[in-house]
């Protein structure tokens, strides 16, 4: 995508480190920020869930909470593909 390869989910904590603890809505400010179309809904990331390793970690741009599902939900989950470098 875009002429890049090496796209990946980022893990539980590089997701978490977006949100804003200040903010209620943390999609809002993103998108206040510079960031385009994030929306409120989940986003998964790349950390399984150790304690039940069919689910994996989700984080919310709205309250900022994180939450653990099953990696077959089909309830609408965003993904938000990162890059390691420059």
């Amino acid at each position: 995508y875009l002429g890049y390869n090496d796209w990946r989910l980022p893990n539980v904590l590089e997701q978490a480190s977006l949100i804003n603890a200040e903010e209620q809505d943390t999609s809002m400010w993103l998108n206040a920020q510079g960031f385009l179309n994030v929306q409120g809904n989940p986003y998964w990331t790349s950390t399984t869930d150790p304690t039940i390793t069919t689910n994996g970690w989700v984080t919310f741009m709205v309250g900022g909470d994180k939450d653990s599902t099953a990696k077959t939900s089909s309830l609408g989950f965003k993904a938000w593909p990162v890059r390691s470098g420059y």
